[in-house]
């Protein structure tokens, strides 16, 4: 069995291709089950997020797995293997597991030390191991992964500034108006979610104060408006909001656009003031049509342009890096322990029984002799045996234990097995 992960990110790809190959969350369950009909995966997640698209999985065999992976990727976003094939990565074993560790801690984001993405492998986790497509080896990597992001955050400064694609996305609308200021401006936020949520929480730092939230669940919207002192509309009032509104934040989870050149056109025309129309899209799939860019008085930002912002240094948690790499070594490692231990151990549990089988066999070829024993006295026989067996084993088993994490561990695995002869099943 190997553990792999095929996928892209914002360092390899494109905006357009990422939200290509996207798969939105009302799709993740019937996604989740066909990536499980694969010849070679035994269990996956897969991680969608604005940066990245990531399918992890354990399988038979590393070469039929990962190209299984680039099928699924293929088949399920219905693009061809050929358009998106030279900006996959691939990672097995300890590679994969530490890049997953990495994503956890937020030294993989496009905003060093983000806070959205540990909640997102969290999602991806819990909704894979709901479906039954989690089994031991990715349960232990993902509960690992999620322990290493919480000591990358409580050991480390990597949050400390609470950097998120959200506030960043903020700080991006600010450069992006006039003045550099938010202080009186009339904000719109489109999609209620966490990334939503984050959003407001920043617009509120930045000095916002004049903020509308709109989502298709108009609770949600209420909850969160309520919850920051800003006010909810409903879904279809939207256009309407856009005339009043001077920067508008979109985060939804449609897999459509939500605001089209005509709906943005419209509402420019039916604006009262010459200043622009600030939108900031961090949703992928786009919310907004790339076309609204091109409309006079628009000013239209997505993630590629957010991508430009934070490679101008704006996530100040890129000093801890070095501190979080550490963590994910130190947890990396516990990892190859645990996974050599679950190696060695279906080849102790036939060393054990093997010599039981011998023990036991030669107990009923005594038992003749043993007849003419008290009850008493055949129990000691059994006793003495046992220990004699025990103690006779005590030292490879042990030994076979704390070699298996070592880069030769599979040798004394397979020294174990010519030795004892744990192949031959002649003696059962």
């Amino acid at each position: 069995m190997s553990l792999v992960v095929v996928g892209l990110n914002h360092r390899t790809s494109p905006l357009d291709l990422l939200e290509r190959l996207a798969i939105p969350r009302d799709a993740l369950v019937k996604a989740l089950h066909q990536l499980g009909t694969y010849d070679h995966v035994l269990e996956g997640v897969v991680l969608s997020t604005c940066n990245r698209v990531e399918v992890y999985a354990n399988v038979t065999k590393f070469h039929g797995g990962a190209q299984d992976l680039r099928n699924f990727l293929s088949e399920v976003a219905h693009v061809a293997p050929e358009d998106f094939s030279d900006n996959l990565y691939t990672y097995h074993d300890e590679a994969a597991v530490r890049h997953l560790f990495k994503v956890a801690a937020g030294i993989d984001s496009m905003v060093v030390g983000e806070t959205e993405i540990l909640g997102q492998v969290r999602s991806a986790f819990q909704v894979a191991s709901d479906e039954g497509q989690v089994q031991r080896t990715l349960r232990r990597a993902f509960s690992q992964a999620l322990r290493v992001g919480k000591r990358a955050r409580t050991e480390t400064a990597i949050g400390r500034n609470r950097v998120s694609v959200s506030s960043a996305a903020v700080e991006l609308a600010r450069r992006a108006w006039p003045s550099q200021s938010l202080e009186g401006r009339r904000v719109l936020i489109v999609g209620a979610g966490k990334m939503g949520a984050l959003a407001v929480q920043a617009l509120a730092t930045a000095g916002a104060s004049d903020t509308t939230v709109i989502n298709r669940t108009e609770e949600r919207a209420q909850g969160l408006a309520t919850t920051f002192g800003a006010r909810a509309r409903p879904w279809h009032e939207l256009a309407e909001a856009l005339v009043r509104s001077d920067i508008v934040f979109c985060s939804t989870t449609s897999p459509e656009v939500v605001l089209d050149r005509p709906m943005v056109e419209q509402a420019v025309s039916a604006r009262t003031t010459t200043d622009p129309l600030v939108i900031v899209d961090i949703a992928v799939p786009r919310d907004v049509d790339p076309e609204v860019g091109r409309i006079p008085n628009v000013v239209l930002r997505d993630i590629d342009d957010l991508r430009e912002l934070v490679e101008g240094n704006l996530g100040a948690g890129r000093s801890e890096v070095a501190k979080v790499e550490e963590i994910v070594a130190d947890e990396l490692a516990r990892f190859s322990q645990w996974e050599a231990a679950i190696e060695v151990a279906p080849t102790v549990a036939r060393l054990v029984e093997r010599s039981e089988a011998i023990r036991r066999s030669e107990i009923d070829r005594a038992n003749a002799l043993l007849a003419e024993l008290t009850a008493e006295q055949q129990q000691l026989v059994e006793q003495l045996t046992k220990r004699i067996v025990n103690k006779m084993l005590h030292a490879p088993l042990n030994k076979s234990r704390e070699l298996a994490s070592s880069k030769r561990g599979y040798l004394y695995r397979e020294a174990l097995h010519e030795l004892f002869g744990l192949d031959d099943d002649s003696d059962h």
